[in-house]
C-alpha cells in the first residue's frame, strides 16, 4: 500500500502547474490608477507627441459660428447696399432733368460770350453728373484772350464757366499797316481788346529784314519789364529781334531813349535802365547790361 508521502509525491507536479487563484473584486470598485492604461498620445509629422487641445478646438467651433453668421449677413448686406447705389447712379446718369441744358459765361469785357460757349458746347452733350470739367477748362483757356477759367456746375441741368480775361497793353504796328492787339504775356489779342485801352505803340520799322522777329522781340521785352518801367513806356520800335529800343517818360515831361537791344537779359537791363535814368544824357544803351553806355 503505498504510503502517504507517496501520494503527495505523485500529485506534486500537477499541483505545480494549476493556475493562480483568481482575485476576489467588489462590484463598483474603481480600479486604482495604477490598473488604469493612459491613452497614447497623439504623434505629429516627426513622431513626437502632440498634445491635441479639444477644450479649445471645441470653444472655438461653438464661439465662432455666430460670428460667422453675422459676417455673411454684414457682406450680404453691404453687396445689396452697392447694387442699390449703383442702379440709382445709373438711373440718375439717364435722367432728362440732369441733362445739361445751359451754359452759363461770366467775366467777359471784350471776348464774345458765345466764343466761349462753342469751346465749352462739345463738352455737354450728357448728364450733368458726368460733365467734364477738366476738359472743359483746357478747352477755354485756348479761345484767345482767355487767362485762366473756372468752370463748376450748375444743378440742376447746367454749367457756370469763368473767365479771367488778359490785359492788353500794347498795339503792333507791322510794315503793311495792320495792327495787333498784344497782352501781358506777349500773345495776341482779339482787335476788340484794345478798345478803350491805353495802349503802348509798338511799330517794326519800314525795311525790316526779320519783321517778324522783330515784333516778337518788341512782345517779349514789354512783357518782361516790370510794371513802373513798363508804365513809362511811350514808345517802341524795332527792326530785328535784336535791335528793340524803346523811348520812356521821364517825370520832368522829357524824355530818354533806351538801347535795349534782344529780348535775354530782361530783369537785368531793367534794373540797370532804372539806375541810370538820372544820369546826364539822352541815351541809355543796355544792349549789353554789364557794360552800359549813357550818352
Amino acid at each position: 500500500m503505498p504510503s502517504a508521502h507517496s501520494a503527495v509525491s505523485a500529485h506534486s507536479p500537477s499541483s505545480a502547474n494549476a493556475a493562480p487563484p483568481a482575485r476576489s473584486r467588489s462590484v463598483g470598485r474603481a480600479r486604482p490608477a495604477a490598473e488604469v492604461s493612459a491613452p497614447a498620445p497623439a504623434t505629429g509629422p516627426s513622431g513626437e507627441g502632440r498634445v491635441v487641445q479639444a477644450a479649445e478646438r471645441f470653444r472655438e467651433l461653438v464661439v465662432g459660428r455666430p460670428w460667422r453668421r453675422r459676417r455673411r449677413a454684414i457682406i450680404a448686406g453691404v453687396l445689396v447696399t452697392a447694387l442699390v447705389l449703383v442702379a440709382a447712379g445709373v438711373t440718375a446718369i439717364f435722367l432728362p432733368a440732369l441733362q445739361v441744358q445751359q451754359i452759363q459765361v461770366e467775366g467777359t469785357g471784350y471776348l464774345e460770350q458765345e466764343e466761349v460757349q462753342a469751346a465749352v458746347q462739345p463738352h455737354t452733350g450728357g448728364s450733368i453728373l458726368l460733365l467734364p470739367t477738366g476738359r472743359i477748362t483746357q478747352s477755354v483757356a485756348e479761345v484767345p484772350g482767355v487767362d485762366t477759367v473756372e468752370v463748376e456746375r450748375s444743378w440742376p441741368d447746367g454749367v457756370r464757366v469763368s473767365v479771367t480775361e488778359v490785359v492788353p497793353i500794347a498795339q503792333l504796328t507791322t510794315t503793311d499797316g495792320s495792327t495787333t492787339v498784344i497782352g501781358a504775356e506777349g500773345q495776341q489779342l482779339p482787335a476788340a481788346a484794345g478798345e478803350g485801352a491805353s495802349l503802348v505803340p509798338l511799330t517794326v520799322g519800314g525795311g525790316a529784314g526779320d519783321p517778324e522777329g522783330a515784333a516778337q522781340a518788341m512782345a517779349e521785352v514789354l512783357a518782361g519789364m516790370p510794371e513802373p518801367l513798363r508804365g513809362a513806356v511811350q514808345e517802341m520800335t524795332a527792326s530785328s529781334a535784336s535791335d528793340v529800343t524803346v523811348v520812356l517818360a521821364l517825370e520832368d515831361g522829357g524824355t530818354k531813349e533806351v538801347v535795349w537791344g534782344d529780348a535775354q537779359d530782361a530783369e537785368l537791363k531793367a534794373e540797370v535802365v532804372q539806375a541810370l535814368l538820372g544820369q546826364p544824357g539822352t541815351v541809355i544803351d543796355v544792349s549789353s547790361p554789364v557794360a552800359p553806355v549813357t550818352r
